[in-house]
């Protein structure tokens, strides 16, 4: 996708007093939703939009923005990595997150990053204008179910430490591999690659794979996978690291960086 089309030819954004509200977001419907709910309101335009991180980082270079609308789940760099990175160069720049989660870890991570706000993709018309408004006038806005649950949660407890082998089942078993698959990669026993799922389950304190794909989805998300002391590989099959990327895998290989 030509990513440079987009901030060529912005909205009108001359009038006195207008909020100019740069969109980032990868999917080109979505981002065309957005810009008719902002366009539609007084006092608000769309000065320009992006597709990923990179593009975002460039819009901001060379658009004129009050606020940015992000989406957490664009292609890299992305979450609270991306908003760690736009804050060192635009301090002051309110920043709604708009996202398809609605978690408390998620939205925990984007705030702690510096987001201004975090409202999920479900909410009304009216909760993104009210919350565009509110962040641009220097306030901050988190949606009220979540903003209750931050309020009430205690933060996610210290994710415990997976050993190589452990990283790399738990890599094959959220990819959908299966036990007997990954004893035949892995040159294992099915039995012991079921006692490397029991002990996962346990650690994790997680009853099934699908709780165990939830997890890793939500912590890679909230940027949490470098505290369970793995790097997730690349789904390739050469391995996980333990911690830095520099892991054993299959037994000849090196780990892949964490994402």
């Amino acid at each position: 996708m030509n990513t440079s089309a987009l901030s060529s030819a912005p909205a009108d954004c001359s009038a006195p007093r207008e909020i100019q509200v740069l969109i980032a977001d990868d999917h080109a419907m979505v981002r065309d939703g957005l810009r008719r709910i902002v366009e539609g309101e007084p006092g608000l335009c769309v000065s320009g939009q992006a597709v990923d991180g990179a593009s975002t980082l460039a819009r901001l270079e060379d658009t004129p923005c009050d606020v940015l609308l992000l989406d957490l789940s664009m292609p890299a760099p992305n979450g609270p990595e991306l908003i760690t990175h736009i804050r060192e160069s635009w301090p002051d720049l309110p920043i709604l997150v708009l996202s398809m989660h609605n978690s408390v870890a998620v939205a925990r991570a984007a705030l702690q990053a510096g987001a201004s706000g975090y409202i999920a993709k479900d909410n009304d018309p009216e909760v993104l204008v009210l919350a565009l408004r509110q962040v641009s006038d220097g306030g901050r806005y988190v949606e009220p179910r979540l903003a209750e649950a931050l309020l009430f949660t205690a933060p996610a407890r210290p994710l415990p430490t997976l050993t190589p082998r452990e990283a790399e089942v738990m890599h094959r078993l959220v990819n959908g591999e299966s036990n007997s698959d990954i004893a035949r990669d892995l040159y294992l026993s099915e039995k012991t690659v079921s006692t490397h799922k029991t002990n996962l389950m346990a650690k994790l304190k997680l009853k099934s794979v699908a709780e165990m794909v939830r997890f890793v989805d939500e912590a890679r998300r909230a940027g949490g996978l470098d505290g369970i002391g793995i790097g997730i590989g690349n789904g390739n099959g050469n391995g996980n690291g333990n911690g830095n990327g520099n892991g054993n895998g299959n037994g000849n290989g090196n780990g892949g960086a964490a994402p």
